[in-house]
């Protein structure tokens, strides 16, 4: 490390301090996928995590540090209770600036390099975040310039300890980070300059490093990227040429086509031709698009778990040698099946006409009609790819309690469950339609082997919860998963609905839905002004719930109004009591996560209650404090629960 270069960088550049966070992950819970916005330091101040880096696995532990640079992609995931300041900052060179001084920014750029280590004064720097996390709240000039002070007095203990320790320092592969969120993000419009501005360098040099290693430019590797998704698109599905460049990044089909024809050499009509005769060489049964591969694994996979000898375009295919005998028996079975119909049907003879008899028109009984449902298929684009599901799915194995809520909306019962967070093992307002349900663990921790004993065929989950076992589960059934649990429950209800073959009646449901909220936010009127601040007690800590949260997100549908601490586009934020003036509005609903049988956190709510600043509170002198149901209100997050917690509102106000 040129610990003397990155301090002329360090005393050059502008630093601003954009934000200081608290943030906080319960066991088990996971933040995925968080794209860095600026330079950032992490501080653990309880419990540890594994950490994911761009892929690269580490840990996180109490009192340790970790930088990371802008552009970088962080999936925590906690082991134990977590908490952990996060500071962002920028550092801008400005310009114009001497000519080395920019050339060491290019080659060196301290502000995009990670690291990590256990500073010296460890209580010292949670001190001095406390400080600066405490009076962000709410900066005035003279605030902002304190923080600002603050994050330069933790540098100078850091780049001196940096420099006595002589700590790894881990360069950041602009190249890999590149292709990485190429990957991600191919749906999207992406430029080199806007590739360039997230991964903090200039286009310059990330244009001369990538085709240094790559042999290529990031633009021409996103277009041959693109063009490969589509290849799989046009082989392995049925949709139009309009849905496939959309999904690849393409608005315009026709300057899709171009593309594609320039990259392969033929339209996009053309390679779907081919390759459809290509498939069908090696299929003995025209009417399936593989010939080996059993009924529910059928699609692509590179998983690794799959046999793909059958799509290689050369040798001997032997099952089309040895396929006539099943073709006669599948002409009788065929055969069987018409007499079949026809001694269930008409026994009207058709009158000829000019000596030809007339064929009988094409059936449509229920029957013909349930046959071709159960043989259609379809492909679920999920958070883990895609998953072929054939007719409609009658055994369903549901791993979240937002998911359940989702079956029962659409009229799917399912066979197997897990237990819901609140209840024995359904929460009050489900337990009456999950009668002889079968639990199969809880969301953190499902049963594999109850699972498979149910014999599923279609398993529905969350990638944020059971990521890991994913492949597993997939052996079992085909396998959906959501990318997120998040507070706007209609994204994963709408991806349920479609696993489930219920397109429609999720249509409607959701609707409804949609309807009444409509109805009910016209008539708040001058109600909707209500500031409603949401806030949840447990033994271990005290939170305020803000939008991006499940009663958040109905309140702001609603157009009802929120404290200033609560209206912001984040999840939670965690108070200590100096800080309890964040809880007040014109009204506090409060709900309470209790173990049975204890009174940890109901003593929590008592001690907070009595304690002289939340008794100053407006909400609390006006006798506006008012305890929920937690199910409701939080954590069974989906469509029935929705449905209450808008009664519970609309009884509140009042609403006729």
């Amino acid at each position: 490390m040129k610990i003397n270069d990155h301090l002329v960088l360090w005393n050059h550049v502008l630093i601003r301090v954009m934000d200081v966070r608290r943030m906080l992950l319960e066991p088990g819970e996971v933040m995925r996928g968080y794209r860095v916005p600026t330079s950032a330091f992490l501080y653990v101040t309880e419990g540890s995590a594994r950490l994911h880096i761009d892929g690269i696995e580490s840990r996180m532990q109490r009192f340790h540090v970790l930088h990371v640079g802008k552009g970088l992609r962080l999936d925590i995931a906690a082991a134990e209770q977590l908490e952990y300041f996060m500071v962002l900052y920028k550092a801008i060179l400005p310009l114009p600036s001497r000519y080395e001084l920019v050339h060491l920014m290019e080659r060196e750029n301290p502000f995009q390099l990670r690291y990590s280590l256990s500073p010296k004064y460890p209580i010292s720097w949670l001190q001095k975040l406390e400080h600066m996390h405490q009076i962000w709240q709410a900066p005035s000039p003279l605030d902002k310039f304190k923080v600002k002070t603050l994050f330069y007095q933790l540098l100078y203990e850091l780049v001196e300890q940096l420099h006595e320790q002589g700590v790894e320092i881990i360069q950041p592969d602009l190249v890999s980070q590149a292709v990485y969120y190429m990957e991600e993000h191919y749906q999207e419009a992406l430029s080199l300059e806007e590739l360039a501005d997230t991964l903090e360098c200039t286009s310059r040099q990330l244009l001369r490093l990538f085709k240094s290693q790559m042999g290529t430019s990031p633009i021409e590797y996103l277009i041959q990227l693109r063009v490969n998704k589509a290849k799989e698109l046009l082989i392995y599905t049925d949709r139009t040429l309009k849905e496939i460049s959309e999904s690849v990044g393409y608005a315009d089909s026709y300057y899709f086509s171009r593309i594609f024809k320039k990259q392969e050499g033929v339209s996009p009509k053309r390679f779907k031709e081919s390759n459809d005769r290509e498939l069908r060489r090696y299929n003995p049964f025209p009417t399936s698009t593989y010939s080996i591969v059993a009924s529910g694994l059928r699609r692509y996979s590179s998983n690794g778990y799959e046999n793909h000898y059958h799509y290689m375009k050369e040798g001997n295919a032997q099952m089309y040698k040895k396929s006539r005998a099943w073709v006669t028996t599948m002409v009788v079975i065929c055969f069987a099946l018409m007499l079949s119909a026809c001694s269930t049907g008409s026994t009207v003879t058709p009158a000829p006409t000019n000596g030809v008899t007339q064929a009988p028109a094409t059936s449509s009984s229920p029957t013909a009609a349930v046959n071709k449902e159960a043989d259609t298929t379809r492909v679920i684009k999920h958070a883990m790819g895609e998953t072929t599901i054939k007719g409609t799915p009658s055994r369903v194995v549901i791993l979240t309690n937002e998911g359940t809520e989702a079956l029962l909306a659409v009229g799917v019962k399912p066979i197997g469950a897990v237990m819901s967070w609140l209840g024995e093992p359904w929460y009050d307002h489900i337990k009456n339609d999950m009668q002889n349900v079968t639990v199969v663990g809880d969301e953190l921790q499902p049963n594999l082997e109850l699972i498979a004993s149910l014999k599923p065929d279609l398993i529905i989950g969350n990638k944020v919860r059971q990521e890991k076992i994913y492949d597993q589960l997939k052996q079992i059934a085909p396998t959906v998963f959501a990318a997120d649990l998040v507070g706007d429950w209609k994204v994963n209800f709408k991806l349920y609905s479609e696993a489930v073959n219920k397109k429609d009646e999720g249509e409607k449901a959701m609707a409804a839905f949609d309807k009444r909220v409509a109805e009910v936010k016209a008539k708040l009127g001058t109600k909707a002004a209500t500031k409603v601040s949401l806030v949840r007690f447990s033994a271990s800590q005290v939170r305020i719930y803000q939008k991006q949260t499940f009663a958040g997100v109905l309140l702001g549908q609603l157009g009802i109004a929120r404290p200033e601490s609560q209206d912001k586009d984040s999840f939670i934020e965690v108070l200590n009591k100096e800080n309890i003036a964040k809880m007040d509005g014109d009204v506090l609903f409060y709900f309470v996560t209790e173990a049975k049988g204890k009174t940890d956190a109901a003593n929590v709510v008592k001690e907070w209650q009595n304690d002289p600043l939340f008794k100053n509170l407006n909400a609390a002198k006006i006798g506006k404090v008012i305890q929920v149901d937690e199910g409701i209100w939080n954590s069974a997050g989906g469509y029935k629960a929705a449905n209450l917690l808008l009664d519970e509102l609309i009884k509140y106000f009042d609403v006729k």
